[in-house]
């Protein structure tokens, strides 16, 4: 949004209100849209959202609309194409409809179907993504593009911010996500559990916030349970990730899919290993035995020896790998790298 600003354009942020819109309507234009349910599966209420979307685009009359998330991407392209307004879509992964088989399953793909007709692009976040929905159909092959990420801030995370704010000597494991069990916890904290018989003095640290209403959702008194076992240390939510990296030796995500994990990114732009899943999104940014570790999906055991394995290479061997993840964000999913491609296609459609 800054980018397209800083070339002449005028950029309108559309969003549900939260604590986030008062930063927004700062710098951009700034929109609230009432009627989205973020979880709610209600027709009705979707049908609202369209109507929403078409009063909102006649009034403000755009000359592209860039969807972002599953409901946007599904009904602002809808409204898009009947008010004839060229849109991108960006798929920021499949979320926990595409970890199991079932219904809902099929339903999302006829309404991605019936949506992307209208989308002049359709940008994934890594190719697993991308195959699946090319394979069932659901879009082109020449309409669809993969942009790896969102783009890091490679400046904000650096690691002379780490070397600034020294870690106590302690080994510790970090996982930051949101807490869903398709993320997996279960895992993690099973692994971690194992390792810390052998090595009670390993840390296992957990950053991130409760999603209610998500199916996957981790109910908090697990959380509570784990802390109180003493298997885990809960830090929260926060709004800089970057003390919190640098107090790991590590940072551990065993989820099941992923368009192209953030947190991973910018623990690897400052210079962290990491270890991830052999699974679509995670595989894309973790090279095996170069910056960190890759496991099989749902698998404790393959996690915990990871793990292990992490905690027994020298200080020498991870700091290569952190300097190697370092070089491989700079190059490829760096915010600089990752907005020119944003722009080359917005430019083209307009």
């Amino acid at each position: 949004m800054r980018a397209l600003k800083n070339k002449g354009y005028k950029v309108i942020a559309i969003a549900p209100k939260d604590k986030y819109s008062e930063y927004i309507s700062k710098e951009f234009e700034y929109v609230e849209l009432k009627n989205l349910d973020r979880k709610g599966k209600n027709p009705y209420k979707d049908v609202k959202l369209t109507s929403e979307y078409l009063k909102l685009y006649r009034q403000l009359k755009p000359d592209l609309v860039l969807n972002y998330t599953i409901k946007p991407n599904i009904y602002s392209s809808i409204a898009c194409g009947i008010l004839k307004i060229p849109c991108i879509s960006v798929v920021t992964g499949l979320g926990y409809v595409y970890v199991k088989e079932g219904i809902l399953k099929q339903i999302t793909n006829f309404l991605y179907k019936a949506a992307f007709k209208f989308n002049k692009k359709v940008i994934f976040q890594n190719q697993s993504d991308k195959d699946v929905f090319v394979k069932y159909n659901v879009v082109s092959d020449d309409k669809a593009v993969i942009i790896y990420g969102s783009g890091v801030d490679t400046e904000k995370f650096n690691p002379d911010f780490c070397r600034e704010n020294r870690k106590d000597d302690s080994f510790a494991f970090l996982m930051i996500g949101r807490l869903l069990w398709d993320k997996g916890v279960k895992e993690y904290i099973e692994a971690g559990r194992k390792l810390k018989e052998d090595h009670p003095q390993v840390k296992l640290l957990l950053l991130g916030a409760f999603d209610e209403g998500n199916p996957s959702s981790v109910p908090e008194n697990y959380i509570k349970k784990w802390c109180n076992e003493g298997v885990i240390e809960y830090l929260e939510v926060t709004d800089d990730v970057r003390p919190f990296i640098c107090m790991a030796d590590c940072i551990v995500l065993p989820s099941y899919r992923e368009g192209v994990p953030r947190t991973l990114l910018e623990a690897l732009s400052m210079e962290k290993p990491i270890i991830t899943t052999n699974a679509a999104g995670c595989r894309d940014v973790c090279v095996d035995g170069l910056n960190g570790f890759l496991v099989q999906p749902k698998n404790v055991e393959s996690l915990y020896q990871a793990m292990k394995k992490m905690f027994n290479l020298s200080i020498e061997e991870r700091n290569r790998m952190g300097k190697f993840g370092r070089e491989t964000v700079l190059k490829n999913f760096s915010e600089s790298v990752v907005i020119e491609k944003y722009l080359t296609i917005i430019k083209n459609i307009i």
